[in-house]
């Protein structure tokens, strides 16, 4: 390998060297026309621990380096002069990684262009965190990252990358704020040390960290975004009490070429990233926008005034979709409740134009009141139904939903007996010991659980025998098209088996035709709900069905 001049022992060369290695610095020359690389200090202990001395060129630096490619594009298109500053991280352990700090200088030498620069070990990062990270406001930060994409041209792709801690509650909650903060400095870091060449980062609120990006496009970002959160999470963070395993999540609102971005390109990347947490324990997710486009948050904001009004005005009601006895397709055993608004003349809305708005704008938990407050009636009126209401992580701890379950059981001692909670895999998940608490709470005043969406991958067999749940619904995803789709015939027979295993009472959803309904009959299915046997429907004509009334419990 190609050596610098090191300078002898005594002198000013020899002075040198022991300033560079007793600051362990090291300095480079990369020839951009041949690739090679020399060095000066390639024998210190730095250039040792972390493989740096078997570099001989820049394609091998680049390969051993996650901002590998953004360094090369950098210097290759820089010009002469220009300066710029990179981070990165080189694994030297099993769980333990050395930052590295690469200050490097676009210059020619003889005519030949070359990058000349410095490398040197960095302290533990939170230490330097507000050494690489500009002490921005959060207010400050947000306005940065606006203003940088704002002055760009529509003629290059323009993204707004979010990133936010998984579980931050748990975490603050468990540890503290004070070590709290000392993660969200540490992932700040890490965001900012690994974003790429020419994008701006920042803080945007107490846990948000936001990078504004103008080079990638659809194909790289979810690939760059990903990249990011392997280098957040692949090493614990080193508190002051010890190490944290942190994971992050990132939304991204991107307004390719020739595009707009929204007027709030934040807003959009919340309304992703709050997606792509949803029933995951860490994810990724997409905002598109174009000419023309309503923003997400436009959206989501018209669609909670829309459900706001409706509860308060009395406009939030529920449809009855019929679960039937399989093989006895005139047998109802229960029915789902599903909630419905009618606008101000009496029609019914759409569910698209509020369920994103329910779901994502902290609404979930009204409409879990309402719906209950309308199946508890509907239990009270009609006394030969069962029915079934779905509930949310966010109401399992709402005091207000258990208030109205208990005034619900008081008006009507048996309807808590005749009243079913669907609970998703994914909600189940969130919070194990809190959601079995809550339903041993609320099994005692009579009701029964099911298991929503069973088969979407979420629940162990441990939390799945400890849950006990009294029925299962099975996925749609493995029903539709079942007579004819022999891998989602052995998967169905997988799922009804350790439901029998468990004693757990089995739904198929979205039954959609006859030949589908007489494969599941012969399966054993218990009951099927779907198109094929009704809608949802306002006003369901229970006086001339049969009703079932017999409890799921074995």
């Amino acid at each position: 390998m190609a050596q610098l001049d090191n300078g002898d022992d005594k002198g000013d060369g020899g002075l040198t060297r022991q300033v560079l290695d007793s600051f362990e610095i090291v300095l480079y020359r990369w020839n951009l026309l041949t690739d090679e690389m020399s060095w000066m200090g390639a024998d210190t202990a730095l250039m040792q621990a972390t493989g740096l001395a078997t570099v001989r060129s820049g394609a091998a630096l680049r390969e051993m380096r996650e901002d590998g490619k953004d360094r090369s594009d950098w210097a290759l298109q820089a010009e002469s002069g220009d300066h710029n500053r990179f981070v990165f991280a080189v694994p030297t352990g099993p769980a333990q990684v050395t930052w590295i700090e690469d200050q490097a200088r676009r210059t020619e030498i003889d005519g030949i262009p070359h990058v000349i620069g410095l490398m040197r070990r960095l302290g533990a990062p939170r230490r330097i965190h507000q050494g690489v990270t500009p002490p921005w406001s959060e207010r400050e930060g947000r306005a940065m990252l606006a203003r940088f994409l704002g002055e760009q041209g529509i003629d290059r792709p323009r993204s707004y990358i979010l990133f936010g801690i998984d579980n931050l509650r748990d975490l603050i909650r468990a540890l503290g704020p004070d070590l709290a903060d000392e993660i969200i400095a540490e992932v700040d870091f890490r965001i900012t040390a690994a974003r790429p060449a020419g994008s701006r980062s920042a803080r945007v609120s107490s846990a948000l960290i936001g990078i504004a990006d103008v080079n990638a496009d659809t194909e790289t970002l979810p690939r760059l975004a990903r990249r990011i959160m392997d280098i957040v999470g692949r090493t614990a963070v080193q508190t002051s009490s010890g190490p944290v395993n942190v994971t992050v999540s990132a939304g991204i609102c991107h307004a390719p070429r020739g595009s707009h971005l929204p007027a709030d390109p934040l807003a959009n990347a919340i309304v992703a990233l709050d997606e792509a947490r949803i029933g995951r324990v860490e994810g990724l997710r997409f905002s598109h926008n174009g000419d023309g486009s309503v923003s997400l948050r436009d959206r989501y904001v018209s669609g909670a005034r829309l459900v706001m009004d409706a509860i308060n005005e009395g406009r939030l009601t529920i449809a009855y979709q019929p679960v039937v006895r399989a093989g006895q397709r005139n047998m109802v055993a229960f029915s789902e409740c599903l909630a419905r608004i009618r606008d101000p003349q009496g029609e019914l809305v759409p569910a698209a134009s509020f369920m994103p708005a329910i779901e994502h704008l902290g609404l979930i938990r009204q409409v879990d009141r309402e719906v209950l407050r309308c199946a508890l009636a509907t239990l009270r009126d009609h006394p030969g139904q069962r029915l079934s209401v779905n509930i949310s992580p966010q109401s399992m701890h709402d005091s207000e939903w258990i208030a109205i379950l208990e005034q619900g059981r008081d008006a009507c001692p048996d309807a808590c007996d005749r009243l079913i909670l669907e609970v998703t895999e994914g909600s189940a998940m969130i919070d194990p010991p809190r959601t079995l608490a809550f339903m041993n709470r609320v099994r005692k005043m009579g009701c029964a659980f099911a298991l929503d969406d069973f088969g979407a991958g979420y629940t162990s067999f441990k939390h799945f025998r400890d849950f006990r749940f009294d029925a299962v619904k099975i996925d749609g995803s493995f029903v539709v098209g079942i007579a004819h789709n022999r891998d989602n015939q052995l998967l169905l027979r997988t799922l009804s088996s350790i439901a029998e295993h468990f004693s757990m009472f089995t739904v198929a959803e979205f039954v959609e035709n006859t030949e589908d309904a007489a494969y599941l009959v012969e399966a054993g299915i218990d009951c099927l709900q779907g198109r094929l046997f009704g809608m949802p429907v306002l006003e369901p004509d229970w006086l001339d069905l049969p009703a079932d009334t017999a409890r799921l419990r074995a």
